[in-house]
């Protein structure tokens, strides 16, 4: 593990370079089968809301059901709308998980049974220099190990690197659409979380 607070220090170092946005506070194995695990959804019936997102006035459900991939096998869960109190964007949580503030410009949203796996939200500016900020990202990774890969994960405008400690996974990518963000997913070998993670991010919304 020393490595990897090796790593979170150095993220906090870099953390001017790749984020442009202000903050203030807080948020609240399976077999390699096919099988999908759906929740009873009965006692959650869907909601709407008239969400005030600047001049887009968007409206977003309440809850919607996510389906991921975990070690495997397929899972569906539902996911409920949060906000950031501490960065200006909203997303759908999975029930497993929890969104927090980890410290200004820095979001995390993490496994409740087990808080070292956990994926971290930084908003990046829209002029970010793209070739700056893989330079600085990939010399972040090489603090915990000199081999980086391709994490192999399918993202929309997105560029990711991946390193391995261990047991311990890191996963760094870098989101350049239109609403650019960098996303560094902490997860295991035997709790591969990452698709859970990404299938939330892909429901980010900036406000």
């Amino acid at each position: 593990m020393n490595n990897w607070k090796l790593y979170a220090g150095c993220t906090i170092l870099a953390g001017l370079l790749l984020t442009g946005c202000g903050a203030t506070t807080h948020d609240d194995q399976g077999a390699p089968k096919e099988d999908v695990e759906k929740e009873d959804n009965e006692n959650h019936p869907p909601h709407q809301e008239n969400g005030d997102n600047g001049s887009n006035n968007k409206v977003r459900l309440m809850e919607q059901n996510l389906q991921y991939t975990r070690n495997g096998r397929t899972i569906e869960k539902t996911a409920f709308l949060k906000r950031s109190n501490n960065q200006h964007f909203s997303l759908y949580v999975l029930q497993p998980f929890k969104l927090s503030a980890e410290e200004p410009g820095k979001d995390v949203v993490v496994l409740k049974e087990d808080d070292s796996i956990f994926m971290r939200i930084e908003l990046l500016p829209e002029d970010v220099d793209w070739d700056e900020a893989e330079e600085t990202l990939q010399a972040q990774l090489k603090s915990v190990s000199e081999t980086i890969k391709d994490p192999g994960l399918d993202v929309e405008n997105g560029t990711g690197f991946e390193v391995e400690n261990e047991d311990e996974v890191l996963t760094s990518i870098l989101i350049k659409g239109k609403e650019p963000v960098r996303l560094t997913m902490f997860t295991k070998k035997d709790q591969d979380y990452r698709d859970a993670f990404l299938k939330m991010a892909q429901t980010l919304s900036k406000e």
